[in-house]
């Protein structure tokens, strides 16, 4: 009884530090892939739609591994990291990320194989070119206080 009690207080003193675990990924980073300067930043949840997922306009944020994640920007010749600020303490999803700025594809994927090909032979810039800098600006306001279909104010509810 007593280690079930400990458990559950060492699980809530972590809090949703310990509940983020990135994907394994592949041994070696993709062959050829270049040099990228990193950039970190820790962000909003809500702001994480714009940096790491194309959701329509209007939809909700998807409560799915939304942690983290890296966008090269082979133009640029920077690889930029978007963590959720929650994870501020968690060195994990940095590590995670700066390894997949150098090239390393998750396991079990290929994407940023392809991006790279896609660049080299076309010069699109895939993962730049999805990020949606619209949806980063935004206010916070107490329910009842945005203006209809506004679309820059966001009501926080309880």
């Amino acid at each position: 009884m007593r280690r079930g009690a400990a458990a559950v207080c060492l699980a809530l003193a972590l809090g949703s530090q310990a509940l983020a675990q990135p994907l394994p990924l592949k041994d070696e980073p993709v062959p050829g892939w270049p040099r990228l300067q990193i950039e970190t930043r820790y962000v909003a949840r809500i702001a994480m739609r714009g940096y790491c997922l194309k959701v329509p306009h209007g939809m909700p944020i998807p409560e799915t591994s939304l942690d983290s994640c890296a966008r090269p920007d082979f133009w640029r010749g920077v690889c930029d990291i978007y963590i959720d600020e929650q994870y501020l303490g968690n060195p994990s999803l940095r590590v995670h990320e700066e390894k997949r700025c150098r090239g390393y594809d998750h396991q079990g994927s290929d994407l940023f194989a392809e991006a790279l090909r896609v660049w080299r032979e076309r010069g699109e810039n895939r993962y730049a070119d999805m990020v949606d800098f619209e949806w980063m600006m935004f206010v916070i306001e107490p329910p009842g206080k945005c203006a209809e279909g506004d679309r820059f104010c966001v009501e926080v509810r309880q």
